[in-house]
């Protein structure tokens, strides 16, 4: 079902983010890595970087499964390195959706990517865990509460020179907080319950709006910088107060 639900928004998301011209002749303003969520790969993310194609960046999209995020941070690693060393000079940003958003962070905290990148955009991202990884066997570590999820958040959630943006809807099942300085762009309209919403992230019109957004280096919405220690896994679950609805 959910292949489904994501296949028909990419049908309309080409008609709606691609509709731009394709390739750009001024040099790129910069590179755009984007992460994927499970199962699908990259696919779901082409409208997308068509659309950050057309608006002058370099896109990359990753084709990862979200299996295993220690596993897919290093990929991340070498894919950000080769964007990094083919594109000189360019701010790299890092933009992971879902489990994606996970594994980019990991990266960033653990593998030393926050030297590299300028931004670092998490969309629908739950960034202490989701209870719907708790007994599955893709990327279990994701539950909240293990010993992974507690090593991900210890300390400063944001470390180095990078910008921490958060994307999400407002009936999103993971409000996307971090501690540390984070820019926590305004919450889109729900188009139905919160896992609707989620799954159709990656191609919806609002979502590349704010992406622009954060690209451009503004901060369209509350910028917070809470304490070390200041967020817990079920104080971001449900941030709308219902799952359901």
């Amino acid at each position: 079902m959910l292949k489904r639900i994501l296949f028909v928004g990419l049908t309309a998301a080409l008609a709606t983010l691609g509709t731009a011209g394709t390739g750009h002749a001024e040099p790129a303003r910069g590179v755009v890595v984007i992460v994927p969520g499970q199962y699908l790969g990259a696919l779901p993310y082409q409208p997308l970087a068509a659309a950050l194609r057309a608006d002058g960046y370099e896109p990359v999209v990753l084709d990862l499964k979200g299996f295993d995020i220690a596993a897919d941070a290093a990929a991340i690693d070498g894919a950000v390195a080769a964007a990094a060393a083919a594109n000189p000079g360019l701010p790299v940003t890092l933009t992971g959706f879902s489990i994606g958003a996970l594994s980019s962070r990991y990266y960033l905290r653990e593998l030393g990517g926050a030297d590299t990148v300028a931004r670092y955009v998490g969309i629908g991202a739950p960034q202490y865990g989701s209870p719907g990884a708790c007994g599955q066997p893709a990327a279990p570590e994701a539950c909240p509460g293990t010993p992974f999820m507690e090593q991900l958040n210890a300390g400063d959630d944001t470390p180095g020179a990078t910008t921490y943006y958060s994307i999400r809807s407002e009936r999103e099942w993971s409000d996307g907080r971090l501690d540390g300085g984070q820019c926590r762009l305004t919450p889109f309209p729900t188009l139905g319950n919160g896992g609707i919403d989620h799954s159709l992230e990656p191609v919806l019109p609002a979502v590349l709006d704010q992406l622009r957004s954060a690209l451009a280096g503004g901060c369209a919405g509350e910028y917070a910088d809470e304490p070390d220690g200041a967020i817990t896994a079920e104080s971001t679950l449900f941030p709308s107060g219902a799952p359901f609805g």
